[in-house]
């Protein structure tokens, strides 16, 4: 008999962003810093700002800073949002409203270290990335709450609780729900049937795995024997 999935994969008990609550339990992460590289010149403390592009997850916090410039180049991005929701990390932009002509060197955003602390800020837990398609027309990213069977779940969204089941394709009705499994060249799978140690597979733009199969998955990096379960 196959065994149930572990309840750790379950949920997501992140805290989410410093400045509201509504963030708290969607997974995804938070960024640490910004590490600046290059050839940068031209720019004037009192004219430059540093944004981020918004999270992948709904209801995610775009992240925020400042940013310090000695000798016309940028020298330091100090975060006064670390932002949550990010499953992927942010293009990060510095920038010189003057009129002056600028040279600019790379920005990049750095991920919070995971603590492994459950109920604090710095928790970012492995729960498995699903999408349910709720009661009044919408796709939302849920949270396995219980596993009714191989292919139920019952889960929560932004709207509320239901139990729904796993589809071959986009969840498009009321009560459907899809997890997108990756094969090793990034090609995508819907999961079918999901166990405690395999991944019944419907081929998506992926050509690895053919439909029904059931493979090995890992929340780690797809290789030829594993499929890749996105988590937040």
């Amino acid at each position: 008999m196959a065994r149930s999935l572990n309840k750790k994969y379950f949920g997501n008990r992140n805290i989410g962003s410093a400045s509201v609550t509504t963030d708290d339990g969607i997974g995804g992460n938070g960024i640490a810093s910004v590490t600046i590289g290059g050839v940068w010149s031209g720019f004037t403390q009192a004219t430059s700002t540093v944004t981020f592009s918004a999270p992948q997850l709904p209801g995610g916090v775009t992240a925020t800073g400042t940013v310090t410039i000695t000798s016309g180049a940028p020298t330091l991005v100090t975060m006064t949002e670390k932002g949550s929701g990010y499953t992927a990390l942010p293009t990060v932009t510095i920038a010189d409203s003057d009129v002056g002509a600028e040279t600019s060197g790379t920005a990049t955003a750095v991920f919070e270290v995971d603590s492994g602390a459950v109920r604090s800020a710095t928790n970012n837990e492995n729960a498995i990335t699903a999408y349910a398609y709720v009661t009044g027309g919408s796709r939302q990213v849920a949270d396995i709450i219980k596993q009714v069977s191989s292919t139920r779940y019952k889960v929560k969204t932004a709207t509320g609780t239901m139990i729904c089941k796993l589809k071959s394709s986009a969840s498009s009705a009321a009560g459907e729900m899809e997890i997108v499994a990756t094969d090793a060249t990034s090609g995508t799978y819907y999961v079918t049937k999901l166990t405690a140690h395999k991944a019944t597979l419907t081929r998506g733009t992926g050509t690895v795995y053919v439909t029904g199969v059931a493979t090995p998955w890992t929340f780690g990096t797809a290789d030829a024997t594993y499929c890749k379960i996105p988590n937040a």
